[in-house]
């Protein structure tokens, strides 16, 4: 991983200017796709008239170099001062009220001065006397006119709704980038000049964010190991990160992570980088986090790659690839949405790390590892075919399976199983459908008899409509198609273990390929590898189905016979109750004649003395039948 960022890092330090690492281009993506203009505004502290005051006139249409120019740094952090000149104000207009006018603290004592103003007293006081400060003590005065104008008293926010009210801008413009300006006569500032353009801003900035060079203070520096790099350099000292949110947060002093076997009296023994390997790991993590994370069962993952070529490789073109790739095993997306250009000669292993985070922190939670780019790019093909051959399988109506909603046609991939392996909202952090993806993308092999339980817990959940104890499983007040759905979907997912000989006691197995003049049962039977137990409770489940018509028939639109099937499993003694009373209900609504074949075929095939399906098993196979359309 290490080695990734690196070089990336490299490779984004090319032609890099001075503030690229601390400058935030607001995202302008949602404009143009909505054709609205994005704006730039300014907020002017004017001094001489004592007020504040958002100018219509002052109004431009944004460009990225507007970034640069008015120097909209990102948002720190923590417990830093809020010291920002410029805004994207729809979600930071609050930092303009503490940079300038701070907030009042939690005993409810008023601030006395701005956090901006308090940051330089505190750790640049090299900086007091210039005209920033001088400008910034001024603009304190302002506080109660920004107050009565900007800030919503309910919330106790500055809300820049209430600030843009009196533009009245039209709803195909939106402001995205604010500024603030002063003007001063006493202050020898006639016109109105961005704070950033203030005689001391720039300085500050430098010595807050900018690494500085110091010369080395040996005449003869000793080489010590860089762990990052794993060459010797004269520069090499403890790691240190500026940033909260980085992948780099992994290896800290405090909360452990992955650090947690190292010694924290001999830290910088056990870790330690060079100056230029260090910056080169934080923006090699910054790219990544900021452009391609996927979520894999709702928990955010960095996609990371691992380069076997030590050639220089383009980090855009590659990861674009890369991202595509992703995009179709793990997001809502159709196929025919992306661009089948995956071509690369690169050879690479992909892993993925799982984090949670708000900004101000970064903790690791899951990794899945070492997945070749050949089994990434077969697990593409695989979904996607089987989604071909599950459409043509009579008697699934796989197509109705994969849709949601009308005209919703679902992709078949991990996001749309996700929703297949229950995830308890208050135990969130034991994730069954997150440990079986990654056995799948790691090539580990899989204990059928726990998709069977995955299963069951489905169908409890959809059965009892316990819905409000999952964050993963979509309501469907239909119990029938909800059934099917689940059933037939876990077939694909059985389907997809076996193409990869990942299923314990199943290996090797192949399914049979379709031959003309079957009946669709048998074609059904020969495809998904049924034996002779799983048979016979899919003919159990056929027998379940026509008696809940029959039912459905005289006005029973609740169908009671399902009340007669445990849905916690279906042991040998639930089996043997439910042929008998689906044998009594037949004779009652004279449908057995109808039934007997299937009958027949139960009988065949339910060997009482040696039966060894599990409960979980079982029912699976039974609600197999009882969704099945064989119309043949």
């Amino acid at each position: 991983m290490l080695d990734t960022l690196i070089r990336f890092g490299k490779h984004l330090s090319e032609d890099r200017g001075e503030w690229d690492d601390i400058i935030d281009i607001p995202d302008t993506t949602e404009e143009q796709t909505k054709g609205i203009t994005p704006l730039v505004a300014q907020l002017l502290f004017d001094l001489d008239a004592n007020q504040v005051k958002l100018d219509k006139t002052q109004l431009k249409v944004f460009e990225p170099q507007d970034a640069y120019t008015y120097m909209n740094i990102k948002i720190q952090g923590g417990n830093n001062k809020a010291i920002y000149a410029t805004v994207s104000p729809k979600k930071s207009f609050e930092q303009i009220r503490k940079t300038f006018f701070g907030l009042t603290d939690k005993n409810g004592k008023a601030p006395e001065q701005g956090q901006f103003t308090e940051a330089i007293d505190k750790d640049f006081q090299f900086l007091i006397g210039s005209a920033l400060y001088h400008v910034l003590q001024k603009i304190f005065a302002l506080s109660e006119d920004f107050t009565a104008k900007y800030v919503d008293q309910e919330k106790n926010k500055a809300d820049f709704g209430k600030a843009i009210k009196a533009l009245d801008l039209p709803n195909n413009e939106r402001i995205v980038l604010l500024y603030t300006a002063v003007k001063s006569q006493e202050l020898k500032i006639p016109l109105a000049t961005p704070i950033a353009k203030v005689s001391g801003y720039e300085d500050f900035l430098r010595s807050k964010f900018l690494k500085k060079e110091e010369p080395l203070k040996l005449e003869n520096p000793v080489d010590k190991l860089c762990y990052a790099t794993g060459i010797p350099t004269a520069d090499v000292e403890d790691i240190t990160i500026g940033a909260r949110y980085s992948i780099n947060k992994m290896f800290v002093t405090t909360t452990k992570n992955y650090a947690s076997n190292f010694n924290d009296k001999a830290f910088g023994s056990n870790y330690q980088a060079s100056a230029l390997a260090q910056l080169y790991l934080e923006r090699g993590s910054n790219y990544l986090l900021n452009k391609y994370t996927t979520k894999i069962a709702g928990v955010d993952h960095i996609i990371i790659p691992h380069f076997f070529s030590k050639e220089d490789v383009d980090p855009d073109v590659l990861m674009q690839r890369i991202s595509k790739k992703t995009d179709l095993l793990f997001r809502y997306k159709q196929l025919a949405e992306i661009v089948d250009d995956f071509s690369d000669n690169e050879l690479y292993w992909l892993n993925f790390l799982g984090f949670e985070s708000d900004g101000n922190f970064f903790k690791t939670i899951n990794t899945i590892q070492d997945v070749s780019k050949l089994h990434f790019n077969k697990l593409i093909d695989t979904f996607r075919d089987t989604d071909l051959i599950f459409k043509n399988i009579a008697g699934m109506e796989w197509e109705k399976v994969m849709t949601a909603g009308k005209d919703n046609r679902l992709s078949f991939n991990f996001y749309s199983l996700y929703s297949l392996v229950p995830v308890r909202k208050e135990k969130e952090k034991k994730n069954a459908a997150l440990a079986l993806f990654k056995a799948i993308l790691e090539q580990r092999i899989i204990d059928p008899q726990q998709l069977y339980k995955h299963f069951t817990e489905l169908i409890l959940c959809h059965w009892y409509g316990r819905y409000k104890a999952y964050g993963n499983v979509y309501q469907n007040d239909i119990f029938d198609f909800a059934a099917r759905n689940a059933v037939f979907q876990y077939h694909a997912l059985f389907y997809i273990f076996k193409q990869f000989n990942l299923l314990k006691g199943m290996e090797n197995i192949k399914s049979e390929e379709l031959t003309d003049g079957l009946k669709p049962s048998e074609a059904f039977f020969r495809k998904m590898d049924y034996n002779d137990s799983q048979k016979a409770m899919f003919y159990l489940g056929r027998i379940l189905n026509s008696v809940a018509y029959a039912q459905q028939k005289k006005g029973y639109d609740s169908k009671p016979v399902l009340n007669k099937v445990n849905y916690n499993g279906m042991d040998k003694k639930n089996i043997i109750r439910l042929h008998k009373d689906l044998f009594d209900k037949c004779r009652q609504y004279t449908i057995l004649s109808f039934n007997e074949p299937l009958f027949s075929h139960f009988t065949q095939l339910f060997n009482e003395e040696k039966w060894s399906l599990k409960s979980e098993e079982a029912l699976f196979y039974l609600l197999a039948g009882y969704s099945f359309r064989d119309n043949a």
